[in-house]
């Protein structure tokens, strides 16, 4: 079966692929894969040797008038896969909330990661059937650090879905000894209380490490649904502190493994940190390995079903 998926060489895209679909690769867009070029209704004005489309992200940049023109154009029937039901890259969601309910209306096959963005989906969107399949593991590699008992907050380029004020994280740091995590050249003040690491875009292996030393991660969002560093946290073990908005408790494989604060409250996160601050880990509550082949057959018989129908 050839599946037009987008994108097609994400990590999670790659992993979740069963064993009876060829994605199609990926555009290259000077090094991007984005914009993607069949969410535009004339790329479907010439035939495409496809059978089905998957849209998982990367649609923000077309206007509800835009998806409703690919829905009409599609030949072939698509899959999606409600990642953020709030975009974190966007700071007014409603463009977003209706590109998602054209979407949603037409789709062959309605896919999320948790049970409570799939209420949501049902409540808010009149969605009917919807596919709840967890986020398959990261990375198969397990750092073998011991917990250095302090909690860490990876800002990277502080994307916008992050809190970008200093005081929050010493609001944090007063509560737990903490590792604020930077790159190089961002405008970002230093954190009283707390450790600065500045530093060059890591590799996986770098990220991992930094990530498995870590007594437990903090989450530093304003807004979103689900997060793949949640995930990579869990893969090796951290705790995660995560904010009272969208499905990111939920996404947790057991309660043990999470906290929660009140979003934009620092001296809450820092509290909620010190609670999972440990010495021992907590071991992800269940079988990567199994998990991920119930993703993938899930998604082979959603693709055999769509393409059936």
């Amino acid at each position: 079966m050839r599946v037009l998926s987008i994108p097609a060489e994400h990590p999670y895209t790659q992993a979740i692929r069963p064993a009876c679909a060829e994605y199609l690769p990926d555009p290259d867009i000077d090094g991007n894969w984005w914009p993607h070029p069949a969410l535009e209704a004339s790329y479907w004005a010439v035939p495409r040797d496809v059978d089905l489309v998957h849209i998982h992200f990367g649609f923000e940049h077309r206007t509800p008038d835009e998806i409703a023109d690919l829905v009409r154009a599609l030949p072939v029937p698509y899959v999606l896969t409600v990642h953020d039901l709030d975009n974190p890259h966007l700071t007014d969601q409603r463009p977003h909330h209706e590109r998602l309910q054209l979407l949603i209306d037409d789709a062959s096959a309605l896919i999320t990661l948790t049970d409570q963005a799939a209420d949501r989906l049902r409540r808010d969107f009149g969605a009917g059937e919807v596919h709840v399949l967890p986020h398959p593991r990261i990375t198969d590699t397990h750092a073998k650090a011991a917990s250095n008992g302090r909690a860490a907050v990876f800002l990277k380029s502080l994307r916008a879905n992050v809190v970008a004020d200093p005081a929050f994280y010493a609001a944090i740091a007063a509560e737990v000894p903490l590792d604020v995590y930077v790159h190089e050249g961002v405008d970002f003040s230093p954190v009283d209380g707390a450790h600065m690491i500045v530093h060059a875009p890591m590799s996986d292996a770098e990220l991992h490490a930094a990530v498995s030393r870590a007594g437990a991660c903090v989450l530093p969002y304003t807004r979103g649904t689900h997060s793949g560093w949640l995930e990579m946290c869990r893969d090796h073990g951290v705790p995660v502190v995560v904010p009272d908005i969208g499905c990111y408790a939920d996404q947790a494989d057991t309660p043990e493994a999470v906290a929660v604060y009140r979003a934009g409250d620092g001296r809450d996160a820092g509290r909620a940190a010190a609670g999972v601050v440990v010495k021992q880990r907590v071991p992800y509550a269940g079988d990567r390995a199994a998990q991920l082949e119930q993703v993938r057959r899930a998604h082979e018989e959603i693709y055999n079903k769509a393409v059936g129908a």
